[in-house]
């Protein structure tokens, strides 16, 4: 299934020409990492041990908005 998805993030234009999201950032494809540390001495089966979330990836054209995210 086909999903538009946009990222308007304050101070940083992109280069989106949708109608609805004029000067947003255009996301081709994202990910969001998510691990839960289990070990055969810990816990006691599905759930145990805490769930740590790192980053939020997505890929987008190089564009206008490029040089600024890259400050981050």
């Amino acid at each position: 299934m086909a999903y538009d998805i946009f990222l308007k993030i304050d101070g940083i234009d992109g280069e989106s020409m949708d109608d609805k999201h004029k000067n947003e950032i255009e996301v081709l494809s994202w990910r969001w990492n998510i691990h839960q540390e289990s070990t055969m001495h810990a816990g006691s089966g599905l759930g145990s041990g805490k769930v740590s979330v790192t980053n939020l990836d997505f890929d987008h054209y190089i564009d206008r908005a490029s040089p600024n995210l890259f400050k981050y």
